[in-house]
């Protein structure tokens, strides 16, 4: 395996130790740091980061040991217990923030973590200038300047929350006299295009406050290399060489640690008259914006008939099932359906065409009707293999049958789990069941044996199928024996999600022989997906079976001590209620799965109509 630590690729000295090689070394390709190593990274046409293919280190992540072969990028971040790529913050450096040492000697010296993916991308709009500032760390650092039309390779990094905020304090932007001034950069503005061939929809980048020094005939001028810079500025100040020396090694001794000697040259800058604007001052805020990854969409047009993928908000309530945000005017031009099967644009249609997730139609009246962006949940996410930002279809679908609006009154919505088909076991073949795990069967509320209702994938008439069915709790061999048979792509007889869709962890599995796949709409569909929930009147049937025998004591103990026929007519009708209203109880207690608030009136949190 290829030595990728930062001594063998020439990435190891900081520029904060050895101020004269400032920038650093910057790497030749896009990678992973982590645990002072470059991991090779190889960009997914067409995909978000999180799927890029990243190569993992000998002896395989923390929590993984012994895997070699190349993963997922969010899939080797959650291995090694790090922050996933879309809650990270995407920062464009053009300074010593390029350098892998520089980044390990900042964050270790803080107690963090170094793991920072780090992505070579063309850059439109932004070169490398020099910061108007002498910094008692020994050199003139780098500053972004504004050259429209101008192409070059610069490296983004995907930082934390705390690894932002490491950075932040490095570059003085909580300081009011501190140096720099983090702004987000449009994608619109300033196209930022990754191997992938995603353009940013916005990036992050550390403008100067003083400013940047002017060029000799073209301001402003650009940072070629520390050495080299100090050496032109000295020859050009006779004052600068006569407080700080002839020679960059004598320039970069006086400075280092010498704060006041810094802010004296930093001021002879500007006096000389050396310093000049770096174009990028009016896309700087009060308050520095805080948007991640996942929600900074990519830039350029959408395929025709496809919609951005969002996120749902955090405190959305999706009443038991998972749901599609979009605007009013969106949900109009679909022709108001309550349901619609989501598709990922971004998976290869010719090999698997059907391939979705059924879900709710919420219609938000809070989005932008003119915002072409529809919010999408985690569990529809994962189903088809969706990363927030990338294209989505949408066609609608509606169940057959009429939908029973009683049962809702009286036991609640209905209460769904999202489940990825596999092929049935040979313990169930041929055998019109399903098999489900315990958790699974728990969050539906129900028992081993009991009915569900699966709702399967819509015809070219949008009717969804649906089969009554008993759920049987699944053996934990059938589970272990599956998971060791499959994998790859969707070729193989048992594709996995992670390979085939860069999802991991996954749905829930249920195992349904291959004739109810046909009842269900999915054939050829690997990796399908089904919406299940419980049978109510199955669950209703139930609790009243176990009540016949208090039913029947209750009525042999009214027509024992009363004489009245109307007084026993009236008390039974009293015994039937209570029961009934024992029987709800217990039905939409075991049955839905919501969080209920304590102490204070429960707040209506739905947004929109379903």
């Amino acid at each position: 395996m290829e030595d990728r630590t930062l001594e063998a690729l020439g990435l190891h000295q900081a520029p904060r130790e050895h101020p004269l090689t400032y920038p650093g070394a910057w790497p030749a390709e896009s990678g992973l740091l982590h645990q002072r190593r470059l991991l090779r990274l190889r960009p997914a046409a067409d995909r978000r980061l999180a799927k890029w293919l990243v190569e993992p280190p000998p002896g395989g992540f923390r929590s993984e040991p012994g895997l070699d072969e190349p993963v997922r990028l969010n899939y080797a971040l959650m291995r090694a217990n790090e922050t996933l790529v879309g809650e990270r913050f995407p920062v464009l450096a053009v300074g010593s923030n390029a350098c892998p040492a520089q980044l390990c000697h900042k964050m270790e010296g803080e107690g963090a973590s170094a793991t920072i993916p780090m992505v070579k991308a063309e850059v439109t709009g932004i070169d490398v200038g020099v910061s108007a500032y002498i910094s008692p760390l020994g050199y003139i650092s780098s500053s972004p300047i504004h050259v429209p039309g101008l192409r070059r390779e610069l490296f983004v990094t995907w930082l934390d929350a705390h690894q932002l905020e490491i950075v932040d304090t490095s570059e003085g932007i909580f300081d009011p006299a501190g140096e720099y001034d983090r702004v987000l950069l449009p994608g619109g503005d300033f196209p930022v295009r990754l191997p992938s061939g995603e353009v940013l929809g916005g990036v992050y980048v550390y403008v100067h406050r003083y400013g940047v020094v002017s060029g000799s005939e073209t301001p402003p001028r650009r940072h070629l290399g520390e050495r080299q810079l100090l050496t032109d500025l000295l020859g050009e100040s006779r004052q600068l060489r006569e407080w700080f020396g002839d020679t960059a090694e004598e320039f970069s001794a006086r400075a280092r640690g010498n704060a006041e000697l810094c802010e004296k040259g930093t001021r002879l800058l500007a006096d000389e008259g050396r310093v000049t604007r770096s174009g990028l001052e009016g896309y700087v805020t009060e308050t520095p914006a805080t948007t991640v990854y996942d929600d900074l969409h990519p830039h350029g047009p959408l395929p025709e008939g496809s919609y951005r993928t969002g996120r749902t908000p955090d405190g959305f309530d999706q009443r038991g099932a998972g749901v599609v945000r979009m605007s009013v005017r969106l949900a109009q031009r679909l022709g108001n359906p309550e349901h619609v099967v989501v598709q990922n644009r971004q998976v290869p249609q010719a090999r698997h065409e059907r391939l979705g997730a059924l879900a709710n139609v919420v219609a938000a009246p809070d989005l932008d009707e003119e915002c072409e962006v529809v919010q999408v949940d985690n569990s529809l996410r994962v189903g088809t293999g969706l990363e927030p930002g990338e294209a989505v279809t949408l066609r609608p679908a509606r169940l057959l049958g009429r939908r029973r609006r009683w049962q809702d009154l009286v036991f609640g919505p209905a209460n769904y789990v999202t489940c990825r088909v596999q092929d049935g076991d040979r313990a169930s073949a041929e055998q019109e069941v399903c098999l489900l795990d315990e958790m699974t069967l728990e969050l539906l509320g129900i028992a081993s044996g009991d009915d569900v209702v699966i709702e399967g994938f819509p015809g070219d008439d949008g009717t969804v199928p649906a089969l009554q069915l008993k759920a049987i709790r699944t053996g934990e061999e059938v589970t272990a024996r599956r998971k060791q048979l499959h994998g790859g792509n969707m070729t193989s007889r048992y594709p996995s999600s992670i390979d085939a869709l860069g999802v991991y962890p996954d749905l829930p599995w249920v195992f349904l022989d291959r004739r109810l796949w046909s009842g269900l709409g999915l054939n050829g569909q690997w990796l399908g997906t089904v919406r299940i929930r419980c049978s109510r009147s199955y669950q209703l049937k139930k609790e009243l079976r176990e009540m016949v025998f208090l039913l029947g004591l209750a009525f042999i103990g009214v027509v024992t001590v009363l004489n009245s026929v109307a007084l026993r007519a009236l008390s039974l009708a009293v015994v039937v209620l209570l029961v009934g209203f024992v029987v709800n109880v217990r039905m939409r207690s075991r049955l839905m799965q919501r969080a209920r608030p304590v102490g204070r009136k429960r707040r209506r949190r739905r947004t929109g109509r379903v």
